[in-house]
């Protein structure tokens, strides 16, 4: 009997070490390990020989080949991808975005992706105002049809029945509809017949009055804010929505009633694309409301406070996301919205989810990464994009709180990401100071600039935050300005 539980065993370790052996190969191959598990290379575990120390002196994410010098091909125009130290910043692969601010022609369009570190639009909109002020423009961008938290958002004023879903490309049970640029979708919710009453007799059935039919009312209002000199008032709005459902039994069409500047009219949702839009408002306003009929099968996406020229800047913040999830957003549908918006930069601002002061190798991360940054670059090619490391975070030591190591890792794997995938890179743990530097924010700087959970921005934090990262692109802009007026004629 000893020996059977011995072999029982045996077995049992064999079959572990074989399952850990083969988890890399196939946690990029099975959906529900590569959608809900972290990746986990055994191989390159036993290879790191990283050691562990209070200094963060891990070795500095290095290119396997050095990053290119890119020339605009528009305007043959270079920069370079270091900065004087040497430290990669990969300003070089955001010329074009560069060429549209210098030109100040037409829109020019950001979609600014993160996590709680923006939420609320935080660091967001200090990027946004000061662009705007410069470049032109007005509008908040993109909004979507109603938020858990509407009122923390001071650059925009968001309002709307309780009578919609709204499902996230995070959420645990995503449902089946399709998501927008934003990571979201919203449709309408009904209620439910009540069953009939069969303890009743046959006479009473028959003479019983028909149920009254039960009114919803679906609505979202979207109103400018006094905050920002630009989100106080937009000149252009427009809705975006899907396609129902194909094996939905509901094919009715939608209708909505748009209403601006003491105009109302009713608009038909006939739109058969995978991606559609309608205008809304189309003269200078402060607030569109929209009141919605439309079946419960029809995916919304949100609509787009804007005008036609200057800088818009969308923030799509989801609390929680490492940035994995956005492969959730099929393909097709980020090739439809790039077609219809027009992206000119995309920024990704991840990383503080997936810390652990206990984890030597990031190397998971930055392959993660490389997927997420493909899927953006094959469905908007040319869109240039920014990696935007995370800001440092502290964690208790003893009886004193200091930097958690994983920040500077985490940091470097997203550089090594950047240079790998041609994209800009910017760490706010760096242009915070570094090492301890959230300590310095939450405890020496007046007024605060951080929150005790020594993790994120109050919204003072935010703006300095948000100033270092317009340091970054307008230092990079000024750069491009000067090779520009020296380029070849």
């Amino acid at each position: 009997m000893e020996k059977n539980a011995f072999g029982r065993a045996w077995w049992m370790v064999v079959l572990a070490a074989v399952f850990l052996l083969a988890y890399p190969y196939l946690h990029d191959r099975v959906p529900f390990l590569k959608d809900k598990l972290r990746a986990y290379n055994f191989y390159e575990s036993l290879r790191n020989t990283q050691p562990k120390n209070k200094k963060n002196k891990a070795v500095k994410a290095k290119a396997k080949v050095p990053a290119p010098v890119v020339v605009n091909p528009a305007t043959e125009v270079q920069i370079s991808a270091y900065a004087a130290d040497n430290q990669f910043h990969g300003l070089t692969f955001l010329t074009p975005f560069f060429e549209k601010l210098r030109q100040k022609k037409g829109q020019i369009r950001v979609a600014y992706y993160g996590d709680s570190s923006i939420e609320g639009d935080l660091i967001c909109q200090t990027v946004r105002d000061s662009l705007q002020k410069r470049f032109g423009g007005q509008g908040v961008g993109f909004v979507g049809i109603s938020n858990p938290i509407p009122g923390f958002r001071q650059s925009v004023r968001l309002s709307f029945s309780n009578t919609w879903q709204r499902k996230t490309v995070i959420d645990k049970d995503p449902g089946r509809f399709p998501f927008g640029i934003s990571g979201e979708n919203f449709r309408a919710l009904y209620p439910r017949p009540a069953p009939p009453d069969t303890t009743q007799t046959p006479a009473v059935l028959d003479t019983a009055p028909a149920p009254k039919p039960v009114v919803v009312n679906h609505w979202s209002e979207w109103g400018g804010s006094k905050s920002f000199f630009g989100t106080r008032a937009f000149s252009l709005a427009r809705l975006f929505y899907g396609q129902t459902m194909k094996d939905s039994l509901v094919h009715a069409k939608g209708k909505i009633r748009a209403s601006f500047n003491g105009r109302s009219r009713e608009i038909p949702l006939e739109g058969t694309e995978r991606l559609n839009s309608v205008v809304i408002a189309d003269s200078l306003t402060s607030r569109v409301r929209v009141d919605f009929k439309v079946p419960g099968t029809l995916p919304l996406y949100g609509v787009s406070l804007e005008t036609p020229a200057g800088v818009i800047v969308d923030n799509f913040s989801l609390r929680g996301n490492s940035g994995r999830s956005l492969m959730r957003i099929e393909a097709e549908d980020l090739t439809a919205f790039q077609q219809v918006l027009d992206y000119d930069l995309i920024i990704f601002q991840y990383g503080l989810n997936v810390l652990n002061a206990k984890l030597q190798d990031y190397s998971w991360y930055t392959r993660e990464m490389h997927q997420v940054i493909a899927h953006f670059q094959k469905a908007m090619p040319g869109v240039p994009i920014l990696i935007v490391g995370p800001s440092d975070k502290s964690i208790k030591s003893g009886a004193i709180m200091h930097s958690d190591p994983s920040v500077y890792r985490i940091t470097e794997a997203q550089r090594q990401s950047a240079m790998d995938k041609s994209c800009g890179f910017f760490s706010f743990y760096e242009a915070m100071g570094g090492e301890d530097s959230m300590v310095e924010w939450v405890e020496k700087r007046r007024p605060k600039l951080a929150n005790l959970d020594y993790t994120h921005f109050n919204s003072n934090g935010a703006k300095v935050a948000g100033n270092y990262l317009l340091t970054f692109l307008l230092g990079g802009l000024n750069e491009y300005e000067l090779a520009y007026q020296k380029r070849p004629l």
